[in-house]
């Protein structure tokens, strides 16, 4: 059974997104309207934010039961401590058919989490997820790319995992992902080798922000990038906490490959 101070964490943690989950005019109701509105409409988007709450897989199981839960389309559960049991519990119930964004940040959560995800029956209108610093490996990110579940995906974050040269090798291979318009591979210690394969692969014609900060990376990784059309539609590439030069940013500035991209962002050097 819910106790009340859960319920009444959930109540005060919802919020009712005006548009897209991701609008800037996103505003919170008061409780008694929410609750009315929740009860009243299905039109609406809904977060729901427990970032950080301590929720337990008992929490979880309590959440699945709550009836509004089915009206939630952006789940936010960074930073808890329910592990892969609830991610498994999570992903499969239709209570979150509708969902379109799901974070699950800072969970330690392992391979298996990412391979209930990948075969969850209900997650087949997501369109991001956020799945940063845990320990997701070559098994999960697999399990990820060869999902027909997440073939509408938008968004994928995966910083702070280690996935290496072989995780690039996947995600640029045979996979399912071609939908992808945001890659996040921050410090996944990708190097020179996993950035060739994305440079190789034709799996990123609808790319428009591509994350390879921190990891490593010198002015031969940038020659591989200019030389490369796999990323027509760049619009921002994030280079970051690498080691390039800044004859290497002109480089990348006048790559005819990469014209289509409005921001470079690397280190200043003053």
């Amino acid at each position: 059974m819910m106790s009340p101070y859960f319920e009444s964490l959930i109540k005060n943690s919802l919020t009712v997104l005006a548009d897209e989950p991701d609008d800037a005019t996103a505003m919170v109701w008061s409780e008694a309207e929410t609750s009315a509105e929740l009860e009243s409409s299905d039109k609406a988007i809904y977060k729901l934010d427990l970032i950080d709450k301590e929720v337990l897989i008992e929490e979880i199981e309590d959440l699945l039961a709550y009836d509004a839960i089915r009206k939630v389309k952006e789940l936010w559960l960074d930073k808890n401590e329910f592990g892969n049991e609830g991610v498994e519990a999570l992903v499969n119930s239709p209570q979150l058919k509708k969902l379109l964004v799901l974070s699950l940040a800072h969970n330690k959560l392992t391979n298996y989490s990412a391979q209930s995800i990948a075969v969850s029956p209900y997650l087949v209108h997501l369109q991001k997820l956020f799945l940063q610093s845990n320990q997701i490996g070559l098994e999960g990110l697999k399990a990820l790319a060869e999902s027909e579940t997440l073939s509408n995906l938008q968004l994928l974050y995966l910083n702070l995992n280690p996935i290496g040269p072989a995780g690039a090798r996947i995600l640029a291979g045979e996979s399912k992902l071609q939908n992808l318009r945001e890659l996040y591979l921050q410090k996944t210690g990708l190097g020179l080798e996993g950035v060739k394969a994305l440079c190789e692969s034709e799996n990123f014609q609808e790319l428009t922000l591509l994350s390879l900060a921190g990891n490593g990376l010198q002015d031969n990784a940038v020659d591989l990038l200019c030389r490369s059309q796999a990323f027509p539609r760049l619009i921002t590439l994030d280079l970051y906490q690498n080691r390039i030069s800044d004859q290497a940013v002109d480089q990348l500035k006048a790559s005819p490959n990469l014209k289509s991209v409005r921001a470079f962002q690397v280190d200043w050097r003053g």
